[in-house]
């Protein structure tokens, strides 16, 4: 439980850090870093942080994130071939939720897998419009329920609440915030997630080409 949880903590040697953290600032816009390997196989990963650190927009990231894990693998693994590797899920970095996209591929350049990407995120409107939005949003907020939760799933989401700046009370409020999600705030987000709101970082062990619009120069 979470008091369980905070007399544990306390007992814990070094000192409580009272203030809370800083997070990163947001860079609208979509920035490519390179980092080199020696493998003959092209890769990329795409991190897309929510536009601000509230809980309804890491509701709302992690709604869709939910909603094309299963269609982003059938896209680009199943039908595209791509490649082996291919995924995408929720995931926090420096205390930002974001959505991640990863692929690796034998046939395919960095820069066409950036554009599989980008057209698949393209096609979210039509994928939302096409899904049983309430059963979804049912299924997810059962993953945030604390009486069900493994006590190690539990302390991992209380402590990545705690470095995004959240309250004790972050699972709730999630579950609280994720009821209140129609198919029009779900668009809303996608628009923002297309539109690179909260900054894309794109990581790739090939530089990218003139053939890829960046707004933030690379690095």
């Amino acid at each position: 439980s979470q008091l369980q949880l905070n007399t544990a903590l306390n007992a814990t040697p070094g000192t409580r850090q009272a203030d809370a953290p800083t997070l990163p600032a947001i860079r609208p816009g979509k920035r490519w870093s390179t980092e080199a390997s020696s493998s003959s196989e092209d890769a990329v990963l795409v991190f897309c942080p929510a536009p601000t650190a509230s809980v309804e927009d890491e509701a709302s990231w992690r709604l869709l994130a939910h909603l094309l894990q299963a269609p982003f693998y059938q896209r680009l693994r199943v039908e595209l071939q791509l490649g082996y590797a291919v995924f995408s899920g929720i995931r926090q970095i420096a205390g930002r939720t974001g959505l991640l996209f990863g692929v690796q591929s034998p046939t395919c350049s960095t820069d066409q897998l950036v554009q599989h990407i980008e057209a698949f995120i393209g096609r979210l409107p039509a994928l939302i419009d096409n899904v049983d939005l309430p059963e979804q949003i049912r299924v997810l907020s059962a993953q945030f329920d604390a009486a069900s939760l493994p006590d190690q799933q539990q302390a991992d989401m209380h402590w990545h609440a705690h470095l995004a700046g959240h309250q004790e009370n972050h699972l709730q409020a999630l579950q609280r915030v994720l009821s209140n999600l129609d198919t029009h705030s779900l668009l809303a987000t996608v628009n923002q997630l297309i539109n690179a709101t909260g900054g894309w970082l794109i990581v790739a062990n090939r530089p990218a080409s003139a053939a890829i619009p960046l707004s933030l120069p690379e690095r």
